[in-house]
């Protein structure tokens, strides 16, 4: 199984080969920092199911999955296991 360094490693890669972006670190928020922006996430997405054959469906997608290297690397590794995305419970409802 792929530990999540290589995951974090290939995602990289995606963001430099495909969207020519060189993101500055696994822990870097992508949203915050303007390196992703809504146009650029569908694209992201898109490739996430190519390059790692998973299916990203509405009822998956929560945004703090995809803030970070490292949180991207983790729902694909939970996808590619073929688990639900993991749900996060607010604290105000």
């Amino acid at each position: 199984m792929t530990d999540h360094r290589d995951l974090e490693a290939q995602i990289a890669h995606v963001f430099l080969s495909q969207l020519q972006v060189d993101v500055p670190g696994v822990e870097v928020d992508l949203f915050a920092t303007g390196i992703v922006d809504s146009l650029m996430f569908v694209k992201l997405l898109a490739l996430l199911e190519a390059h790692f054959a998973i299916r990203v469906s509405f009822e998956d997608l929560e945004i703090d999955d995809f803030r970070t290297l490292r949180q991207i690397a983790q729902f694909v590794a939970t996808k590619r296991a073929g688990l639900a995305a993991p749900r996060r419970v607010s604290a105000s409802g």
